[in-house]
């Protein structure tokens, strides 16, 4: 069963997909991160196909992007309690340590996310692993407990636009992780599953 991010489910109405909005509606290449004022907003500054920009983002938004990098990074990361900005990097205090993010990590990985959103990758679970395909590009990548197929993650070895789809995709569906996931649905629990699929493709086809 093949589901686009943010959108609903016709099977399993209960379960309502993840909808990655994107920072920016263009593609772009972060040049710095900034908190600005004593609120200490979050501000991108980017290149784009239009020019160099700059936007703010609210704290919460801001805060799910290093959240979801951190999740995908440590499997069992706990809640952020505060973070700062130093000259390199980001230090994070979270409830079971502490983390620092270097800005060419997180730089790269708020491009995917917003690449992620754009793209409006579609994510298919299987037993052994996620199966991501690209509507726009007409390209599939494969996560599983490793990594993924994709350049990004083989040849620069980052963390991928796929990687980031397949997390919110489970996240918003109840699952803490890809590893969770398939720890969950393998053996007679995948059997189960393939049997409700298979009698859900029966109806749609009127038989």
């Amino acid at each position: 069963m093949v589901n686009c991010i943010g959108i609903k489910s016709t099977h399993f109405s209960e379960k309502l997909n993840s909808e990655i909005q994107p920072l920016v509606p263009l593609e772009i290449k972060i040049e710095s991160l900034k908190l600005v004022g004593i609120a200490q907003i979050p501000q991108i500054v980017y290149i784009t196909s239009k020019g160099r920009c700059s936007t703010f983002l609210s704290k919460a938004k801001f805060l799910n992007c290093l959240l979801c990098f951190l999740q995908i990074k440590q499997r069992h990361f706990s809640k952020i309690i505060s973070y700062n900005l130093q000259t390199s990097g980001i230090n994070i205090n979270a409830e079971n340590g502490k983390y620092f993010i270097i800005y060419s990590e997180i730089h790269a990985f708020i491009e995917r996310y917003n690449r992620a959103a754009l793209e409006k990758l579609e994510v298919e679970l299987t037993a052994v692993s996620s199966v991501v395909r690209n509507p726009i590009k007409g390209t599939v990548a494969e996560v599983n407990n490793i990594g993924c197929s994709c350049a990004d993650m083989v040849y620069r070895h980052t963390i991928c636009k796929h990687q980031i789809a397949t997390h919110l995709y489970l996240q918003s569906n109840g699952w803490g992780s890809l590893a969770e996931y398939l720890q969950q649905n393998t053996g007679k629990n995948w059997e189960e599953k393939l049997l409700t699929m298979a009698e859900v493709a029966k109806y749609d086809l009127g038989l």
